[in-house]
């Protein structure tokens, strides 16, 4: 499977899960009075940074399961291995860039305004597999 496409996501999907871990441990520690001051504009559970840093937290989870999926079934669909690369990096840029910019835009929020690029590559990348899958009804 080493040399299949897709195999990268299935790798980095569980390797940044760990991530996601490890953000919720950091949230954990801030949360409730915890051991960890909250940085500043993060204290209030309600604030708008605290909540992208939450999102975030979630995303770490769900974008790399979704990887996971993708990579196993990118060669399944009947498009070039150009594309299916294509679909793959794509997959990857949203699965890494939307968690970061989220936690960025909580400490300096236009970099909120960047979050189209992740998305976009996400939203391209299911629309390739998508249509792969179609193709196979």
């Amino acid at each position: 499977m080493e040399n299949e496409i897709g195999s990268l996501n299935i790798h980095l999907g569980w390797i940044w899960m760990v991530t996601g871990i490890a953000s919720g441990s950091i949230l954990g520690m801030w949360a409730f009075d915890g051991p960890l001051p909250a940085p500043p504009n993060h204290k209030d559970y309600n604030d708008l940074p605290r909540r992208l840093v939450r999102l975030a937290h979630i995303a770490m989870f769900m974008l790399p399961l979704i990887s996971i999926v993708f990579g196993g079934y990118i060669n399944s669909i009947p498009l070039s291995d150009e594309t299916k690369q294509l679909a793959c990096t794509l997959w990857l840029i949203c699965m890494f860039g939307v968690p970061t910019l989220l936690i960025a835009a909580s400490f300096y929020l236009p970099f909120k305004y960047l979050e189209v690029v992740p998305v976009t590559s996400g939203f391209v990348a299911l629309c390739i597999m998508g249509y792969g899958h179609y193709l196979l009804l």
